[in-house]
């Protein structure tokens, strides 16, 4: 448990960021006896640790003081308690870029007189979570929010329904009590979107467009009721629309193939489709003649790619009265099917956020539409694709592996003479620097026809690492842990193999050289990789 304590009178501030108290994470922010006067203190997550921070506030016989609690990028804070407050203070929270504030009811009831300003942030996205536990509450003062801008979300817990008058955002239950009210003058009304108990500011929101009798729509702006068009030429009724926003930070390295964004760029898929820049979940099954292929199985790495840098990022899928196929940016893609996985979006029956990241399974049974995952015809769209993205960007895929090391900060290339195939030598100096393995690397599921999730860097896979010099040969073993920049071992047919990733490091420790050495690699296997056009100039240059 860390503390901040603000003694004095007049203005100060302190700083902390998460990574200060590993494992701990209560933050009490207390501003003691006579200590009045404005006290700011700035909380940071540079490291993007992903459990949020439960903070409480303490004001003792506290007047006409002022709290601004600065929340860094990516950072959470749970307001859990606010003691001690009597009159005349004001609280001030500023977000930013993917951070989010929770306003537990530990925290609700902060007393009269007092004032509560949420900034939401003049950039980026950031969310707001207020959950007064079902109670009815009567504020002298509403919470104010401002910087409420595209993909900002308001969230009030226990409501079902929201509306927006004479500047006030108004959160009720299924009941029709208020659960939760603001004060955010300014707001353009047409720009307010009300899922449940949730709010999205969408005006300038770069979502997909959907395909509707009367135009193109952005999809976060679509409800119950409203028509689309489908592929098929026909005109399908929206039943619901499903969202939920998530924060890289808060996404295990396990889930990550299936939950970042795969991006499909305009034109990757044939002429004009998609249309615009399409984003869709990796799960997100697009359509080919009928034949239904999730996102995820149909990246590249040059046209079609996974943005796994995405800080923040909010999926909506659209459910249809019956199942069927809509245009986003021209490209011919499902609607959502439930598959006992509604729980995982924020506007179901409770707002609550469980994350599944699954493809979605058990769609039913419609006549010429048919899903697969890999297997011939998986390969044959692949094929086609890979080659799109070769005319489109000018990359090409090849075997050769340009192998090479850098050593003493200089690259060294193998030796002419091979004693057997595949064996590289390569001319140490004296006194030789770490050694880095430097070759073309790519993700395993970019440039084959297979389908394939596997999205290890892989340059050259070695069976074996050997040195020579005067005194004789010795052998590193590819399981020694001072070797980085290799993927695990492997077995290949009874040989030990592992694959670079590209820039692996042998420590000179390992080299145990003084004098002139030679340093042998024997490259079992090598991979597919994409050259771009710009290295293909290169080399013809040179």
């Amino acid at each position: 448990m860390a503390s901040i304590n603000f003694n004095l009178i007049g203005s100060s501030t302190q700083s902390y960021d998460q990574k200060d108290h590993p494992g701990d994470n209560v933050l009490n922010v207390n501003v003691n006896v006579g200590a009045v006067g404005t006290k700011t203190v700035n909380i940071t997550n540079v490291d993007d640790l992903p459990d949020p921070i439960t903070m409480n506030q303490t004001v003792a016989l506290g007047l006409l003081s002022t709290q601004n609690i600065n929340i860094g990028e990516n950072a959470d804070i749970i307001l859990n308690g606010l003691a001690g407050v009597t009159v005349g203070n004001t609280f001030n929270y500023n977000l930013s870029d993917g951070s989010s504030l929770t306003m537990s009811p530990a925290f609700i009831n902060v007393g009269l007189g007092n004032t509560i300003n949420v900034d939401m942030g003049a950039t980026g996205t950031s969310t707001f979570t207020y959950d007064a536990g079902g109670i009815n509450l009567e504020l002298s003062g509403l919470p104010n929010l401002t910087n409420i801008s595209a993909g900002d979300q308001i969230i009030v817990a226990g409501a079902t329904s929201g509306e927006y008058v004479n500047g006030d955002l108004i959160f009720k239950n299924d009941l029709g009590f208020t659960v939760g009210r603001f004060n955010a003058e300014g707001l353009d009304p047409t720009k307010v979107v009300f899922n449940g108990g949730s709010m999205t500011y969408a005006c300038y929101l770069k979502g997909t467009h959907i395909a509707t009798p009367e135009g193109e729509v952005l999809v976060e702006t679509l409800k119950a009721g409203d028509k689309v068009l489908t592929a098929s030429g026909g005109v399908a009724t929206v039943k619901w629309l499903g969202h939920r926003r998530l924060y890289k930070n808060r996404i295990p390295a396990k889930d990550a193939v299936r939950a970042f964004p795969i991006l499909f760029k305009k034109d990757s898929i044939a002429n004009n489709v998609p249309h615009r820049d399409l984003t869709l979940s990796p799960g997100h099954h697009v359509s080919f003649d009928g034949t239904l292929v999730p996102a995820m199985m149909l990246v590249n790495g040059q046209t079609i790619v996974q943005q796994f840098n995405t800080k923040v990022f909010e999926y909506f899928h659209v459910e249809l009265e019956q199942f069927d196929i809509m245009l986003a940016e021209g490209v011919p893609a499902e609607s959502y099917v439930d598959t006992g996985n509604r729980s995982m979006f924020q506007n179901a029956a409770e707002v609550a956020m469980n994350p599944d990241f699954g493809p979605a399974e058990g769609r039913p049974e419609v006549e010429g539409i048919k899903v697969v995952q890999q297997g011939p015809v998986v390969e044959a769209i692949r094929k086609q694709l890979l080659a799109r993205a070769e005319a489109m960007t000018g990359a090409v895929r090849t075997k050769d592996a340009a192998l090479c090391i850098e050593v003493n900060g200089t690259i060294v290339h193998s030796t002419p003479e091979f004693s057997k195939e595949g064996v590289y030598r390569f001319q140490l100096p004296a006194n030789a620097s770490d050694v880095r393995i430097l070759s073309r690397s790519a993700a395993v599921r970019d440039v084959t026809p297979l389908a394939r999730r596997d999205v290890r860097q892989i340059g050259v896979g070695l069976s074996a690492i050997a040195v020579s010099t005067a005194d004789g040969r010795h052998e590193i073993s590819l399981t020694n842990a001072a070797l980085t920049g290799l993927n695990a071992t492997q077995d290949v047919k009874g040989t030990t193999m592992r694959w670079t990733n590209g820039a692996a490091v042998i420590p000179a420790a390992l080299l145990n050289t003084s004098g002139a050495a030679t340093l042998e690699l024997t490259v079992l296997r090598t991979y597919s990789y994409w050259v771009d056009a710009q290295a293909q100039k290169s080399v013809h240059a040179a």
